[in-house]
């Protein structure tokens, strides 16, 4: 029977990590449970901390003293409220959180005279977590992964309604042999995000000809897959530091995140998820090549103004009124029953007036990503997509990261 010692700290980032791929809404009970196993090896000995909705999973391995080999299954977030509200412990101090499972079936967990006893969902029935082959694989920074994610993620689909091909984030990568980059784009129809970063790539394994024809995953990424949205959700709030390690194959996509040197498989953390099925749209298309009025704004200009316009805009369209004028962007908006409000700011622009109408939300969720201090806003009539490109690069160039938002504009 399973049973094993474990300090409060380690045990509790652990169960933070792979909450996010437990099953809420509850259809299968035991996919609102965590797979802990034990694992040994000549070293040290680990738990296998693993989480399941079906289409995702995640896998985290962490350091214990190993009292009995076993599995079991707790559910996830009683398990972490439980971990999270015991006494605090220094780290120094021989003080460990013993987890056991009885012959009764009950999962045991315990600190000093604190007793928690819970019910439990036999190993048997957890199901079979998502597995991937892929020979070869290539890393990226987790930094710039997340600053990438970050940059497109708002712009997919979230409504169950959408269609599913909208409900993630299309990585494909761009260039030539000698310029690579990783992109990733996302458009849920109303607006688009693109982000990309220059890539050292390399094929870890190449299949002889004689092989077979399965794409590896260069040509894969060439032609483009679509993550789902929860996967990246979850990858993104990972706050250390170093390489992702990425596979992929025609079905399925792992991350790998570092592991300490001890750890059991050099890997400390796996995100493991199904690909989205079905064709990106074509966002070459969309993305407007005859522009011909350019306003460049500060970006804290644009973004605080537009905070404080909105304030008054409609609920449920969020709509706001840009006026293009000589060296000045006028911000409006009217809500029916509350008023109106306006905001007048700097800018550098000759063209001709024009006004397009906004979701003020869209823009605000695309301009709080970009670190550079100004922007270019590109745009051709009312009725054509708008272009928000950053410019003067700061923080984005040092990390070598292009971004684009497109927004289409508003009936009036």
């Amino acid at each position: 029977m399973l049973n094993f010692k474990i300090k409060k700290d380690n045990f509790l980032k652990s169960l933070s990590l792979v909450q996010g791929a437990t099953e809420r809404k509850g259809i299968l009970p035991v996919l609102s449970n965590l797979l802990i196993e034990t694992i040994n090896n000549q070293k040290n000995g680990f738990i296998k901390i693993s989480a399941t909705d079906l289409e995702i999973s995640i896998t985290t391995y962490c350091n214990v003293n190993i009292i009995q080999d076993g599995k079991i299954t707790i559910n996830a977030r009683k398990l972490y409220s439980i971990i999270k509200e015991f006494p605090e412990s220094k780290m120094d101090e021989d003080e460990y959180i013993d987890v056991k499972e009885t012959e009764a079936g009950l999962g045991v967990v315990s600190y000093k005279k604190i007793i928690f006893k819970l019910t439990t969902i036999p190993v048997i029935d957890y199901p079979a977590l998502i597995e991937i082959e892929a020979k070869d694989n290539f890393n990226i920074d987790l930094k710039t992964l997340r600053l990438l994610i970050n940059s497109v993620i708002f712009s997919s689909a979230v409504s169950e309604d959408a269609k599913r091909n909208l409900a993630g984030v299309f990585f494909v990568l761009a260039g030539d042999d000698e310029n690579s980059f990783l992109r990733l784009v996302a458009t849920d129809g109303h607006r688009l995000s693109l982000a990309e970063s220059e890539i050292t790539y390399t094929i870890t394994s190449k299949k002889p000809e004689s092989a077979d024809k399965d794409k590896d995953i260069y040509d894969l990424l060439k032609a483009g897959v679509i993550i789902p949205r929860k996967i990246l959700n979850e990858l993104v709030k990972i706050e250390e530091n170093g390489n992702v390690n990425i596979s992929i194959n025609a079905n399925s996509i792992i991350f790998k995140l570092d592991g300490d040197v001890n750890n059991y498989n050099g890997y400390k953390t796996e995100f493991t998820s199904r690909l989205i099925e079905g064709k990106f749209p074509d966002y070459q298309s969309v993305l407007p090549k005859d522009n011909y009025k350019i306003l460049k704004v500060k970006t804290k200009d644009l973004s605080d103004s537009i905070r404080r316009v909105s304030l008054l805009a409609e609920e449920k369209s969020h709509s706001i009124e840009l006026n293009f004028n000589n060296n000045a962007l006028v911000i409006k908006t009217v809500h029916t029953n509350l008023g109106e409000a306006s905001d007048e700011i700097e800018a550098k622009y000759t063209g001709e007036p024009l006004n397009i109408k906004l979701n003020s939300r869209y823009i605000q969720d695309f301009i709080s990503n970009i670190p550079e201090e100004q922007l270019e806003i590109k745009f051709n009539t009312v009725y054509t997509p708008l272009v928000i490109i950053p410019v003067n690069k700061g923080l984005h160039e040092q990390k070598k990261i292009n971004l684009i938002g497109v927004f289409m504009p508003m009936r009036y």
